[in-house]
């Protein structure tokens, strides 16, 4: 503890260095300019780029710790050189998450907000900076300023100073006011399904898949389809198979027993065939999900008696495996499906799932356009629109060049140019099912275009709008809950989850990752419904164990600052149980930090993810319907190594505590490898081991 002689020797040693002005060039055409005559009120400091289109706010130095934006939050004292080394390992870090960071001088934190952080980023360097930089023709898109204020040294003051401001500022750059979960809850009453679900994507084809036939028929059952003959539907069916459909159907024949490997395509051969609306004469003004009923019906006619019973055929979004997750206690879930899934919606499974109060709905996305000639291995569904968008609906580089897409492939779409097709593709997926929720890939990460385009042109600013614009359609015309990849806080107000946050896309940053060889590799994406990269184990590189995973760096920034406007949780690459080396922690910092946990699931994985889950589920679940809504208002640690947390969650009812020991020995009565609930919720005084 600092006695008071220390105490004043840092206030003067504050004042000094965020006391005098320093306007010198530097070798980067930077300018520095210093923080005069703080106090605890936001003062807006402003400066105008000159020709370069850079300016950066640089941190006075001296700081003794940093309060920073990064994955969500972390903190961690300036001597640690590990951690500055990798900071500066990048060229710059992204500020639209949460543009908020604190530097801790002695007693005080000075508090630097980025009110127009679309082209703004952290920078690091001797010291850590704000760096607007400009392309050309946009240097004056926004003022290059921030604000400034001096708070008490504890992190939390971080995100209470930006709260504040957020409140009460009357300009507040393009940040939106706050709109509460509470508030979402009362405009829309499903929103509280939320609340204590899991996040799950489905995997498996919904009209039929290989758990379809017993293994003691497969080969029987192969054997009749192939001996299919003439309009037989059978012989309709194989017409549908692709080559490795057919070659697969071959192997099946002559084998002793049905491998996996071999049913698999099959299957999907089988359940592609189902989804045609032309396989059989259908009565004319049949509904798509009728049809595709009468051909499961017309199947189980001709080969019944090698298949279970209709009713229970599927994978993924199907009756079975819905009753499933309900029998097993799970009453709530966000159900997301794998792909949009626009010619195999299983409509009496969305009904089903509607009755069982899950939400569910596809992952769609409007990011990128490929061209209609792209093949199969070199395009994805929500990518393909028409010729027309593809050569009129590209962004364009400042040079005239297209704005290349998602790894690379097509380009990014325009969302002025893609509006209509947005409307058009949601309007004609909801006809066959009346989803509860949509899933828009990449909005909410912040990810926005200077588009240079003479007949779409738009800043970063104009292009938030327009995807602000078909989010807000979803929830308000299409009445829809809805999510998106990332959770920016310039989206805030108009998701309600987001997909990214607390484990964001780190697949590029480690080589090993991309290393087949490698204990760390992600993994391919075959079998179609069961993909490694998504289901099959690995472990994380030494390179980014910290800060991602080490809760003693981490800190609840985001979940401070708008943690109860929505919920957010990881992206789909890194599931809850992707990485197995950091597992129990990943799991007590979902329960510490009031994160949804995420998991990939279809009928072949939940057999071995079944206790897992519902263990977790039965201690988180209860916690997060009490705190979701609720501010964060304090963060503790309890021991000197930091592996001991408490976060304290405002309830209507009382606050409500929960404490985890990330040790891995006991600590002041809380056992190694835990987390302890306490205060006004009903579950007060369990303890949850992993």
């Amino acid at each position: 503890m600092l006695g008071c002689g220390s105490v004043w020797f840092w206030r003067l040693a504050l004042r000094c260095a965020l006391g005098v002005l320093v306007n010198a060039n530097l070798s980067a055409g930077e300018r520095e300019v210093a923080f005069v005559d703080l106090s605890e009120e936001a003062k807006s400091l402003e400066a105008r780029v000159d020709e370069s289109g850079e300016f950066t706010w640089w941190i006075p130095a001296g700081a003794d710790a940093y309060v920073l934006p990064v994955a969500a939050g972390i903190h961690f004292d300036a001597s640690r050189r590990d951690i500055m080394d990798w900071l500066r390992g990048r060229d710059s870090w992204d500020l639209t998450e949460i543009p908020v960071l604190g530097a801790r001088y002695g007693d005080r934190m000075l508090v630097v907000i980025v009110p127009w952080p679309q082209y703004a980023e952290l920078v690091v360097g001797d010291r850590i900076g704000v760096r607007y930089a400009f392309p050309e023709k946009r240097h004056n898109a926004s003022p290059a300023g921030i604000v400034a204020m001096l708070r008490d040294a504890d992190p939390m003051e971080v995100a209470r100073a930006f709260r504040e401001w957020r409140r009460d500022a009357k300009d507040i750059g393009v940040i939106p006011r706050a709109r509460t979960l509470t508030s979402k809850i009362e405009d829309k009453q499903k929103v509280e399904r939320l609340l204590g679900a899991p996040n799950i994507y489905l995997w498996g084809h919904a009209l039929f898949s290989r758990f379809d036939i017993p293994n003691a028929k497969w080969v029987r059952f192969a054997k009749a389809l192939k001996a299919s003959v003439g309009g037989d539907l059978g012989a309709e069916i194989l017409k549908r198979f692709d080559q490795d459909q057919l070659a697969a159907l071959e192997e099946l024949v002559k084998a002793d027993w049905p491998a996996e490997y071999m049913t698999r395509p099959v299957a999907a051969g089988i359940a592609a065939g189902l989804a045609d609306t032309g396989l059989r004469n259908s009565v004319g003004g049949s509904s798509e999900s009728e049809v595709m009923r009468e051909n499961m019906r017309s199947l189980d006619e001709a080969f019944g008696d090698f298949l279970n019973p209709l009713e229970t055929w599927g994978d993924g979004l199907c009756g079975s495996f819905l009753d499933t997750l309900q029998e097993s206690g799970i009453d709530r879930a966000l159900l997301v499906l794998s792909d949009i899934y626009g010619n195999t919606v299983r409509r009496d499974a969305v009904v089903k799932a509607e009755s069982f109060g899950y939400l569910v709905g596809p992952y769609d996305s409007y990011h990128s356009i490929h061209s209609p000639d792209a093949g199969p291995n070199d395009t994805w569904d929500t990518a393909q629109f028409d010729l027309k968008g593809f050569e009129n609906g590209r962004v364009v580089n400042f040079d005239g060049s297209g704005h290349a897409g998602f790894m690379g492939r097509g380009f990014h779409f325009s969302p002025q140019v893609a509006w209509p097709y947005v409307q058009e593709r949601v309007g004609r997926i909801v006809k066959k099912a009346p989803y509860s929720t949509w899933f828009v890939d990449c909005d909410a990460t912040a990810e926005c275009f200077d588009d240079y385009h003479p007949d779409h042109s738009t800043n970063r600013f104009q292009d938030a709008q327009l995807r602000r614009h078909r989010l807000t359609w979803l929830e308000e015309d299409q009445n829809m809950v809805v999510g998106s990849e990332g959770g920016s806080i310039l989206f805030s107000d108009v998701i309600h989850y987001g997909h990214g946050v607390h484990t964001p896309f780190i697949g590029h940053l480690d080589p090993a990752f991309r290393d087949k060889e490698s204990p760390h590799f992600l993994g391919g994406h075959w079998p179609p419904d069961t993909p490694k990269v998504m289901f099959e184990p690995s472990s994380v590189p030494p390179s980014l164990v910290q800060p991602y995973f080490d809760p003693t760096i981490r800190f609840p920034l985001y979940q401070a600052v708008i943690g109860d406007e929505l919920i957010t949780t990881h992206h789909w690459s890194f599931d809850s149980m992707k990485f197995e080396d950091v597992a129990q922690t990943r799991e007590l910092m979902e329960i510490l930090y009031r994160v949804p946990p995420m998991y990939h699931l279809n009928r072949g994985s939940w057999p071995d993810r079944k206790e897992r889950i519902l263990k977790h589920f039965a201690f988180w679940s209860p916690i997060h319907r009490a705190v979701a809504t609720a501010p964060l208002a304090e963060f503790e640690y309890l021991s000197e190594d930091r592996q001991v947390q408490r976060a304290t969650y405002k309830t209507p009812k009382g606050d409500v505590s929960v404490t985890v020991n990330f040790g891995t020995a006991d600590h002041m009565g809380y056992p190694a490898r835990s987390a302890k609930v306490g205060g006004a919720i009903a579950i007060s005084g369990q303890v949850y081991r992993p």
